[in-house]
């Protein structure tokens, strides 16, 4: 039930008529909300003449009842970033501001943000540990963080209560952004500076489409009263009413995978104890900071003489949300928001005492990885998305607004790693599969305040698609991770009677028992498929890994490390994305977006990247020449839709058709220096070396490294495409066999298991990279240490050279130096130095892993980076990391990125407030030579 229409504030008094509606323009932003202002006043500042449609009034919808709490600090580096490009923007806003005061007096408005300060409150050591990885990330980026006891915490807010705290973090520079104000703030410095339009009471009724090269493209907007704006590019930022928005296409497109929920918060009655408070408050801005307590999920801020509490519940109601719907609330389902009053009561006992002067229980959109979908569509070409933003929009907008700019104005490329927001990152089987989306989508919401660990895993959305492997490795203790919507191997418990892989979804979070896993009571009838598992083997299992620790699977990935180092193992690496591409210009279309200069013979196989227009690395992955003339292309798993939407979209002026086939191969992937022994007497011909072993037989004469046969009979399958390649530094093969019989080739190997843990410590001491860990968009070819690939392409400066996207900024980059911004490196921990032999079963007793974003310091007084990468090396026992060192931290010593000054520091790992030191690596710790690679060894 809806309390009477309830209005906000109006942030916005002008409103533009639609008779001033121009009848064109660059783009057209769709949502007048916090994402939607920022949007269009960062495309304005880009030069674009620009237009927000407004169905109501800027804020209306979600962002007008938003809590307004800005975090500094996040487990995201990249949304670190963003929220320091948000907290800036507003103050770039209040500076505007001033100045268009002075131009029109009495025209000021109040503060858009307040450094109130934000208190992380911590009950488990799991949980003030993660805090203290915060803390040690924020030293990089210069937020202040402070690792408090609890007694500090209740001097820094006085209402709480301590008694069950181990310890806090405190960020001073946290605060509270003013939604009212800085919609407005948009709305008047983008139409004052860059000439930018907000109508407001202006709907989009309808958006018109034209054929487009191998997809339709936006062409226009039209209003509800009949103006119509001609357009090429579309934003929609309208949030839980984004697939409303899709609607209204002229040629249908798939539903975006986001939901809208209920989620609510109240406001109490005056408390006379919170001026006193504030008086005696130890804070630094002597205001009262907002305060998360993760394990009670929930949130409490100061707002006047009151307190907003708020938080997530376990058993979320989803609601789809009308038109009209804009300033209006639900009514407060009392026995819902019991859980977070509970924790209220428990964490802020003053305020069961005080009556609740309001409850704001509105729409919220969330999506099934708890990340918003921003970037372009992969089903229309110029439709960008800026939406879905899991009650995190206000804290994510300026940065969004940015980055979104970028995109439309220059080609697709971004300065930021915004992968975990790119609408492609999701697999169209589940994107489009509402079942999947709503299960999803529940589970995240539920595990918001979750701990972030390493090695967690859904229970939602599996089994969706697996390999043709799948029962087999199942049988055989394979533990599975969800990645991309795919049922990979994790690990393997050898000799386990009972299955491991996931069960049918049972609600994560919704059951009536609270045994510390979020299975709280879910309100409602739901059909007895959907109740919780008495036993949960694969959940159990899953649960002894969700630790900052060492995990239980610690000594069965190093019996798996060890049989890869010395033996053979078989990988199914079925994830991979698989490609051709074919047409009268695919060789064209090839040279244009590979950097690499690809390999002329039919059969041979090229590492390259794909770079942006700024020489970033958009992909990495390899290309192999099949006799047809096509060019068969293997990315990775986790990429794959993106890897392919992106080469489409790059490829559209060539008569060039890229054709999906991951679904008609999988992948089996024989490694170890006796992978040639194993798979021998299974080829047909012979092909990989003579039926009796003779261990001074030249194998290489018959498939040297980079190099694949086609149509290969393996174990009596025909139609094999064998390609030796290897991702974790081995002589290896992959066998790219037909889907429906890849099971009798996996029957007939007799290799030991290994999975996708085994895979990132060995490719790690190997120094191969990961995309979107190593190396992003955000990186050069040169920064990440893949320069190799593109070097010799860009020597090659005759006059009929081809060209390829990324290489003027890539020649640009080599003139000025090409680690002038930052440059990967390779450290291993010194204090893992213990006893045990390599590929030991115990962990080292002295040392804990570390699991990405620790610092790097240069002479112990210099921070120059943050751990991207890292794995443990069970061959040289101990732990690796990758990271970027950057140049503008070490310019105060007036010196490059060189080999030699890099060799002359004293190089260390900030984790948790310790250091750690560590040994530099210029080439990988295991083989650096690659001998192993090339080996002709049996």
């Amino acid at each position: 039930m809806l309390l009477g229409g309830r209005l906000a504030r109006r942030a916005s008094t002008t409103t533009t008529s639609a008779a001033l509606l121009p009848a064109s323009a660059d783009v057209v932003v769709i949502g007048g909300g916090s994402v939607g202002a920022s949007a269009a006043y960062h495309l304005a500042a880009r030069g674009l003449r620009t237009v927000l449609l407004e169905a109501h009034t800027l804020t209306a919808g979600t962002t007008w009842h938003t809590a307004g709490m800005l975090w500094r600090l996040r487990p995201s580096y990249v949304d670190v970033e963003l929220h320091e490009k948000t907290r800036m923007r507003c103050l770039e806003l209040e500076d505007a501001l001033e100045e268009i005061e002075k131009e029109t007096p009495g025209s000021r408005r109040g503060s858009i943000f307040s450094a109130n300060g934000g208190l992380f409150v911590a009950t488990t050591r799991e949980r003030l540990a993660e805090y203290e990885r915060l803390a040690e990330m924020g030293k990089f980026y210069n937020i202040e963080a402070h690792m408090v006891s609890p007694a500090e915490s209740r001097d820094i807010h006085p209402l709480l209560n301590v008694d069950d705290l181990v310890g806090s973090m405190y960020s001073p520079g946290d605060g509270t952004i003013d939604a009212s104000n800085v919609c407005d703030a948009y709305r008047r410095v983008a139409k004052a500076r860059f000439g930018a339009i907000f109508a407001e009471h202006t709907r989009c009724a309808r958006i018109e489409t034209c054929e487009g090269v191998f997809r339709r493209h936006v062409r226009a907007v039209v209003t509800e009263d009949g103006r119509r704006i001609e357009t090429r590019n579309v934003v929609n930022a309208a949030g839980a009413w984004a697939n409303d928005v899709l609607a209204t296409l002229d040629s249908p497109i798939p539903d975006l995978p986001l939901l809208a929920m209920k989620h609510a918060y109240v406001v109490t009655e005056s408390i006379p104890d919170l001026q006193e408070a504030l008086s005696s408050s130890s804070s630094s801005s002597k205001a009262i900071p907002n305060v998360r307590d993760h394990e009670l999920s929930i949130y409490v801020k100061a707002q006047g003489d009151a307190l907003a509490l708020g938080g997530y519940e376990t058993n979320p109601e989803f609601r789809r949300v009308t038109p009209d719907f804009a300033f209006s609330l639900y009514d407060l389902d009392w026995e819902t928001f019991s859980q977070n009053l509970e924790g209220h009561f428990r964490r802020c006992p003053v305020v069961e005492d005080v009556g609740v002067k309001s409850t704001v229980c509105g729409p919220e959109s969330f999506t099934p990885d708890h990340k918003p979908l921003v970037g372009p569509s992969p089903d229309l070409g110029g439709l960008f998305l800026a939406c879905g933003f899991n009650s995190m929009g206000m804290m994510l907008a300026g940065g969004v607004g940015e980055h979104l700019a970028e995109y439309v104005c220059d080609g697709g490329a971004t300065s930021a790693d915004l992968f975990a927001l790119d609408p492609r990152r999701f697999h169209a089987s589940c994107s489009r599969d509402p079942k999947w989306v709503k299960r999803t989508t529940h589970e995240s919401y539920a595990k918001t305040y979750a701990i972030v660990f390493p090695h967690d895993e859904p229970l939602a959305g599996r089994l969706h698609r697996t390999s043709a492997l799948h029962e087999a490795l199942a049988d055989r203790g394979c533990v599975f991770q969800s990645r991309h919507g795919f049922e990979r191997p994790g690990w393997f418990v050898p000799n386990r009677q009972e299955r491991l892989e996931p069960l049918p979804y049972d609600y994560y979070g919704a059951y009536d028992d609270d045994d510390a896993a979020w299975r709280l009571d879910w309100k409602g009838d739901i059909a007895e498929s959907t109740r919780r598992h008495a036993t949960n083997p694969y959940n159990d299992v899953v649960e002894g890994e969700l630790a900052f620790g060492w995990g239980k699977s610690f000594g069965l990935v190093a019996a798996e490390c060890r049989a890869a180092r010395n033996s053979a193992v078989v990988f199914d690496q079925s994830y991979f994305g698989k490609f051709e591409l074919a047409g009268p210009q695919a060789e064209a279309a090839a040279r244009h977006v590979c950097a690499a200069a690809l390999r002329p013979g039919v059969g041979q196989t090229t590492y390259t990247p794909l770079c942006n227009a700024n020489g970033g690395v958009e992909a990495d992955l390899t290309v192999t020449r099949l006799r047809n003339g096509n060019l068969y292309f293997v990315s990775g798993g986790s990429t794959c839709s993106r890897d392919a939407a992106w080469i489409r979209d790059n490829i559209n002026r060539f008569d060039a058709t890229l054709v999906d086939r991951s679904d008609d191969f999988a992948v089996i992937s024989v490694q170890g220096p006796l992978s040639r022994r194993v798979l021998a007497p299974l080829v047909d011909g012979a092909r990989l070396g003579p039926p009796t072993i003779d261990p001074t037989f030249d194998m290489d004469a018959f498939l040297p490294f980079s190099f694949a046969l086609e149509n290969v009979t393996v174990a009596g399958v025909p139609g094999v495409r064998v390609i030796r390649l290897t991702f974790v530094g081995e002589l290896g093969f992959e066998l790219h066999a037909p889907y429906d019989r890849a099971k009798e080739i996996y029957a007939a190997i007799g290799a030991v298991d290994a999975g996708y843990r085994a895979m990132d410590s060995l490719s790690a001491e190997k120094g191969y990279r990961h995309w979107h860990a190593d190396l992003s968009n955000a990186e050069t070819p040169f920064e990440a240490a893949i320069g190799f690939a593109v070097a010799p392409r860009l020597k090659n400066t005759s006059r009929d050279v081809d060209d390829f996207i990324g290489r003027a900024a890539l020649e640009e980059a080599r003139k000025a130096g090409v680690f002038s911004r930052k440059r990967l490196v390779c450290l291993s921990i010194n204090d893992d130095d213990d006893d045990g032999e390599p590929f030991s079963v115990e962990p080292p007793a002295n040392a804990a892993p570390l699991h990405g974003a620790e610092t790097l310091w240069y002479d112990d007084d210099t921070c120059v980076g943050l751990v991207r990468s890292t794995a443990f090396s069970h061959a040289l026992r101990k732990t690796i990391a990758y990271g970027y060192v950057h140049a503008d931290q070490v310019s105060h010593l007036h010196q490059k990125l060189t080999p030699d000054f890099l060799k002359s520091g004293t190089w260390s790992i900030g984790d948790r407030g310790a250091r750690r030191p560590a040994t530099l690596h210029l080439k990988p710790p295991v083989d650096p030579t690659n001998d192993r690679v090339k080996t002709v060894a049996a």
